[in-house]
This record gives C-alpha cells, structure tokens and sequence, in this order.
C-alpha cells in the first residue's frame, strides 16, 4: 500500500512538472510571438504619412510658411523609419515603437504645417500690399515730377541765383 502511494506521489509530481514545464514554454512562445516582425503593410503605412505631411509642408511653404522646423521633423520621422527597418530582424520591439513615432511625428507635422501655411498666406498679402502701396507712391511721385518738373526746376534755379547779374561777354 505504501508503494502504491509512493508510485501515485512520482506521478502526480511527475505530472505537475510536466505541466510547469508546459506552462513556461508557452509563455516564452507567447512572448517571441508578440515581439513579431514589422510587417511592410505598416512600413508603407508610415511612409505614405509621411508623404502626406511632405505635401502639406510643401504647400506652407508655397504659401510663403516658414517651414524650417517642420522639415526638420521630417527628417526625424525619415530617421526613425529607416531605423525601424535596420532592426526589425533583430528587435521588433523597438523597430515597431519607431514606426509609431514617425507616424506620430509625420502626423504632428500635419498640424503644424496648417498654421505655417496660414502665417505664410498673412505675411504674403502684407508684404503685396506694401509692394503696391510703394509702386503707386513711385507713380504718383513720377507725375508729379513730369507734369511739374519744369516749373519747380526754374523756380528753383531762379532762387539759387537770384543775387547774379548777367552781363554780356564783349561788354
């Protein structure tokens, strides 16, 4: 009878181990599972934002934005997509964070690039407005000077030598 507990102790113990041993095998697999690779479905996904915050950056910039800073943000979310793709066989991890945070920078980008490409809209009329109110001055101040040049010229001439007397040179 004592050999029969013994012999179901050693199975049971021999049972509990087995499924241990089960239990942490699958954990480890579930943890290489859930590092997996990036796919590139998402590595187009980040690069087609962007994309799409380069086109918005460039029309700010069309509209005259100053667009210094969120180019160099591009070249962040660039950077941090080209690093995704150099580790993504050896840290999926870490290559899939990247991807979130270029998506994240490029979408940051979009934003921004909104009110640059407002600023830049305000400071164009501004500046168009002083370049017409400057050309009409220059056009008011060229007739003026055509039409009343003569006259302020010899009024002016007249003024200069008023005390001069002219005298004939044989005489």
């Amino acid at each position: 009878m004592e050999h029969r507990e013994d012999l179901t102790r050693y199975r049971v113990s021999r049972g509990l181990s087995f499924l241990l041993l089960t239990i942490i095998t699958l954990s480890l697999c579930a943890r290489v599972g859930g590092a997996a690779a990036v796919t590139q479905a998402q590595l187009s996904s980040a690069n087609e934002e962007i994309l799409s915050a380069f086109a918005s950056v460039s029309g700010a910039e069309r509209s005259g934005g100053n667009v210094s800073s969120l180019d160099a943000k591009l070249n962040d979310a660039i950077t941090l997509v080209q690093d995704a793709e150099e580790v993504n066989a050896t840290n999926p991890a870490r290559a899939a964070a990247d991807l979130q945070n270029a998506t994240a920078v490029a979408q940051s980008v979009v934003a921004e690039s909104a009110s640059a490409k407002q600023a830049g809209g305000s400071v164009r009329q501004a500046t168009e407005a002083t370049s017409l109110s400057a050309a009409s001055a220059i056009v008011v101040v060229a007739a003026l000077i055509y039409l009343l040049g003569g006259r302020v010229y010899r009024k002016a001439w007249l003024r200069l030598y008023r005390d001069y007397v002219v005298r004939p040179a044989n005489g």
